[in-house]
């Protein structure tokens, strides 16, 4: 290890500690949602959640509320008709472009999978004083503002 990499304290670092509470988040919702008996990725998730609150939505959309790139969005689309969860529709003003839209089976599961969702959460938001979470969501905020 190098000199360098030794005293770079990376725990005392908040991008530390953000990576680190996505994995353990993104790992606790899996199991949560494969426990619930849902056969869906946190990925898919992702995609529904944005489809349940925002659709019809053009695959850019989807690209953009995910943070994710139009191939892999497509891949994950892809899996979700297969499963009978989403539909391509034509959009009405434009009937070039093609549109997610959850079906009646997707509407079927929304309410308890978002209950999965917010069991999390609630469950990891347990001793954390509410000017604490405020805090943390506006630096949070603006930290991703600093990004873009």
């Amino acid at each position: 290890m190098s000199r360098r990499a030794k005293e770079f304290d990376y725990a005392s670092k908040v991008h530390h500690w953000i990576n680190r509470s996505s994995f353990a988040l993104r790992s606790e919702m899996q199991r949560r949602l494969k426990a619930a008996g849902h056969g869906i990725t946190v990925e898919e998730w992702a995609l529904m959640m944005v489809v349940w609150a925002d659709g019809p939505v053009p695959m850019s959309d989807l690209a953009k509320a995910t943070l994710r790139d139009r191939t892999t969005v497509t891949r994950v689309v892809d899996r979700l008709v297969a499963k009978g969860l989403l539909k391509r529709q034509q959009a009405e003003a434009d009937r070039r472009q093609v549109v997610m839209e959850a079906t009646k089976a997707a509407r079927g599961i929304e309410g308890d999978v978002m209950g999965v969702a917010q069991g999390l959460i609630r469950d990891t938001l347990i001793g954390i004083p509410k000017d604490d979470i405020a805090v943390t969501l506006r630096t949070l905020k603006a930290l991703n503002d600093n990004i873009a």
